[in-house]
């Protein structure tokens, strides 16, 4: 019997240092994962890719970073706090009709 995996694209108001901000991510994607989430984070998806010192690769990597949204079921957001980033995201998951939730929502949930 084969199952799918539900994806779960992560947010959060990323740390500014690079390296902190994939720390988090690492951290929050580690706890999907041991749920059963197949974690998608922009952060870690694209780390290296995309250059930030460049606006249109920053542009690039938002587009490419939606587009993946898109493809979820679930927008788990992470974290305590909000940015725009965030609420853009949570808009484009609400437009695509995704469950939008927290990571304490996944973790607190009792199946």
């Amino acid at each position: 019997m084969s199952r799918s995996i539900p994806i779960a694209y992560v947010t959060a108001v990323w740390d500014k240092n690079p390296v902190l901000a994939k720390m988090q991510a690492t951290t929050y994607c580690r706890a999907l994962a041991e749920e059963g989430y197949l974690p998608l984070c922009p952060v870690l998806i694209f780390d290296g890719i995309f250059r930030e010192d460049n606006g249109d690769a920053r542009r690039r990597k938002r587009e490419l970073g939606k587009d993946i949204l898109k493809r979820a079921r679930f927008l788990v957001l992470c974290g305590s706090g909000m940015n725009d980033e965030m609420k853009d995201d949570i808009s484009t998951a609400r437009r695509s009709k995704l469950i939008v939730t927290t990571l304490y929502g996944v973790l607190g949930c009792e199946w």
